[in-house]
């Protein structure tokens, strides 16, 4: 990227780098009435500033194994290097100094089918992490009850050890959605962060009320969870949108 290059979007978290990239895929479908498929995907990114400095190092190595049954089980290896040029807090409380780090991960996870009623992506990873070591366990999946309803929770915990101690970083979330007819809906989302002590609540109602045209009403409520003022209101917001498709 050049020297210019401003990622305002998002897509894109860093500015004025290169990037190399190498991926193979080797794959086997054996002869089981168990296993559909095999896979070992090996592969390497290697970021740089434009002097050629390293900026980030990532070998992987993943093995992959899909059942017949829509089950997925994947086991990922990877060898890190990251330079952080200047102090930032990755919780509050800890910093990491500026330095280069070179850490190792493993990440194994169980992805259901999605043609179960319970369904998702159950992780465990366990490696280093900027000098210290990382655990984290984590769910992300989707429970449909009725076919009105479906909840999706969103869990993950991290337990991480640094050179200037240790804590845990949780954060919890779900997503409910009510399906009112074919073309009205009512969705909830709640979210919690240890990070930022705060809950966030999301309620939104969509109605299509012709083929292409929506009616959106939209609430936000971020609550802090401190101790001293727990559910103390920070933000609240209402919108509402309507668009209207025109035929030409």
């Amino acid at each position: 990227m050049e020297a210019n290059f401003n990622p305002e979007i998002g897509f894109l978290r860093r500015e004025d780098f290169r990037e190399s990239v190498a991926k193979l895929r080797l794959s086997r479908r054996p002869d089981s009435d168990t296993i559909r498929k095999v896979s070992l995907e090996p592969g390497l990114e290697y970021v740089t500033d434009p002097t050629g400095r390293l900026e980030s190092r990532q070998a992987q190595m993943t093995f992959r194994m899909e059942l017949q049954n829509g089950d997925q089980w994947n086991t990922d290896y990877e060898k890190n290097y990251e330079l952080i040029p200047e102090p930032f807090e990755v919780y509050p409380g800890f910093v990491i100094p500026v330095g280069g780090y070179d850490f190792q991960n493993v990440r194994m996870s169980y992805q259901l089918g999605p043609q179960r009623k319970i369904s998702g992506r159950v992780t465990y990873q366990f490696g280093g992490f900027f000098g210290g070591t990382r655990n984290e366990w984590s769910y992300r999946g989707r429970i449909d009850t009725s076919p009105k309803l479906s909840l999706e929770p969103n869990v993950s915990v991290n337990w991480v050890e640094l050179p200037q101690g240790a804590f845990t970083a949780t954060f919890l979330g779900g997503r409910t959605t009510l399906n009112v007819s074919p073309r009205k809906s009512l969705s909830a989302l709640v979210q919690y962060s240890s990070f930022d002590s705060e809950l966030l609540t999301n309620l939104r109602f969509r109605w299509e009320y012709q083929p292409g045209s929506d009616f959106f009403v939209v609430y936000n409520d971020g609550r802090g969870t401190g101790l001293d003022e727990p559910l103390l209101l920070q933000s609240r917001s209402l919108s509402v949108k309507l668009t209207r498709l025109v035929r030409f």
